[in-house]
């Protein structure tokens, strides 16, 4: 007789898709969805558990509790919020700790990698993915920049930010050295800036190594020349049909960086295709989901069986 597997759950459900997603609400999936999830597991006769916020939980020697609840026992961890990305931090150290025991999608080594630009960037520049020149400079090194401002813009960015918040459009380099001057920091992380229409701009969700579909943002998510999510809503959404260089690309990423559930952002550039931003919560639409018959709970749970 084939042993039921015990699968752990947090995917708080987003209840009202006007309230920002933040670490005092979590919630990602739309309740819709998460129905659906809730429903694929009890056909499958999978051994669930809900609303195991390992966020709170207790670590014990290399073990994971919450309460009595050892999550160390479960055979799959499968979660999808907003948790606390700094490095270091404790939610991330309670991932690490799990995932010596237990099979967690999203991984440890995928979301610490994935969530700081620097680190995922530089990995993929090795697999040859279309992506920006990127650069990590000290304070006491500023000046090594600025024979490339003579030719390019340059965007610096927060290694860990989201929603497009907190990324800055340098035209010089004494407005890097300005900025660098005004907001101390052990270093500072920029890209290139390359023109691009973001009529051209297009999002992918991939899940399981299946990409869903693309979508571009509404008027409502551009400002200037990148999107931007001031409240952290997410959605505001058309679809867009990914032509297969971006799927192919997208394909390749999740192989390498050993994701799940993910999310690309590309433009098009006059060097062609530039990824310009991995998604670790990325956009899974119900609207898409329904009008595209997309069975996406088979899709979603894929790995555990």
């Amino acid at each position: 007789m084939t042993q039921t597997i015990k699968v752990g759950l947090w995917i708080p459900a987003r209840k009202n898709l006007n309230e920002s997603i933040t670490l005092e609400n979590p919630a990602h999936i739309d309740a819709r969805i998460y129905t659906r999830f809730i429903a694929y597991l009890k056909e499958r006769e999978v051994d669930y558990f809900e609303d195991l916020d390992f966020r709170k939980a207790l670590i014990k020697n290399n073990e994971v509790f919450i309460n009595d609840f050892c999550l160390s026992d479960l055979d799959h961890f499968v979660w999808i919020g907003m948790i606390d990305r700094s490095i270091g931090s404790y939610h991330l150290e309670v991932l690490r700790v799990l995932e010596q025991s237990v099979k967690v999608h999203h991984s440890y080594s995928f979301f610490s990698v994935a969530t700081d630009k620097f680190t995922a960037f530089s990995l993929l520049h090795q697999h040859n993915i279309p992506l920006p020149e990127l650069y990590l400079v000290s304070p006491d090194n500023l000046s090594s920049l600025k024979p490339l401002f003579e030719e390019s813009s340059f965007l610096l960015k927060p290694r860990r930010s989201s929603f497009g918040q907190g990324i800055v459009k340098l035209n010089s380099y004494n407005q890097f050295r300005d900025t660098a001057e005004y907001h101390r920091q052990k270093h500072y992380y920029l890209e290139k800036f390359y023109e691009n229409d973001l009529n051209e701009w297009t999002g992918v969700t991939v899940i399981n190594g299946t990409v869903l579909y693309g979508f571009r943002k509404k008027s409502s998510k551009i400002s200037g020349w990148k999107i931007y999510d001031e409240k952290s809503l997410g959605g505001e959404t058309v679809y867009v049909k990914p032509n297969e260089e971006i799927e192919a690309i997208s394909i390749k990423i999740g192989e390498i960086v050993g994701a799940n559930c993910f999310g690309l952002d590309f433009i098009k550039t006059t060097e062609g295709y530039k990824v310009v931003d991995i998604n670790c919560s990325p956009g899974i639409y119900f609207d898409f989901i329904e009008k595209m018959n997309i069975p996406i709970a088979e899709l979603f749970f894929k790995m555990l069986f």
